[in-house]
């Protein structure tokens, strides 16, 4: 099973590339190292509870467990451009762990199902953004977080589910958390189709900015990944 490793670069960077600067060079308006989030963060990952689901997760669906750590990570990265707090960042990270946890009761004939779903099996998988905040808020001093788990499939325009919730009546995880999970999503392969460009999920990100997604939420994110790549590019380059 993946684990976090704070001392090499994550692979939501999608870097694809050999011979990476330590994260300790890169520049500190991208790049905000903060030991005691990294402590917090790795220590929710030994939480007796969180590791048992977690568990489970891996053993139903490899793919969506390590789509978690990487929606995870990269939200609480995200986090930094929104002015969250250290706590905040931590609660966030949670909540993208967690976010897909709910998949665990999905039929594998739909969560594995290798191409488009029909409406009836969509309508299945869209049960699990309720499952996983079920899940959470049976976990004690952690059930605060249940509604931005629940949530993280809301649309800034209120079309999302499964609450139809609009703009800041959407917890500012979730909007975080959907714009991470559609990053990752956009830029992972599947049996059913290759990752995107990341130019072109850019690119989506942007278009669908305002409608899907918090606009603040994507041009922060969008903005910042940017810039970090190309700053890691140009490094390489002048070595």
């Amino acid at each position: 099973m993946t684990k976090r490793d704070s001392k090499t670069l994550p692979e939501w960077l999608y870097l694809e590339t050999e011979d990476l600067p330590e994260p300790s060079a890169l520049p500190k308006p991208l790049w905000l190292e903060n030991t005691k989030i990294e402590q917090a963060m790795d220590s929710l990952n030994t939480h007796p509870e969180i590791s048992a689901v977690l568990k489970r997760l891996w053993q139903k669906d490899p793919y969506t467990y390590n789509h978690c750590h990487r929606v995870a990570d990269l939200a609480q990265w995200i986090g930094q451009f929104l002015s969250l707090s250290n706590q905040e960042r931590v609660e966030i990270y949670l909540v993208g762990l967690m976010h897909d946890v709910g998949k665990i009761f999905t039929p594998d004939h739909v969560l594995k199902k290798p191409g488009p779903l029909t409406r009836e099996e969509f309508e299945i998988m869209k049960k699990h953004p309720e499952d996983s905040a079920n899940i959470i808020s049976n976990f004690k001093d952690l059930g605060y977080l249940e509604p931005a788990i629940r949530a993280h499939h809301e649309r800034f325009d209120g079309k999302g589910y499964p609450d139809g919730l609009l703009r800041d009546k959407i917890h500012i995880f979730s909007r975080v958390i959907f714009v991470a999970d559609t990053f990752d999503a956009m830029t992972t392969s599947r049996v059913y189709r290759k990752k995107l460009d990341l130019e072109v999920t850019y690119q989506e990100l942007t278009d669908c900015s305002g409608s899907q997604f918090d606009p603040e939420v994507s041009k922060a994110f969008v903005t910042a990944h940017q810039k970090l790549r190309e700053w890691i590019h140009n490094k390489k380059k002048a070595a």
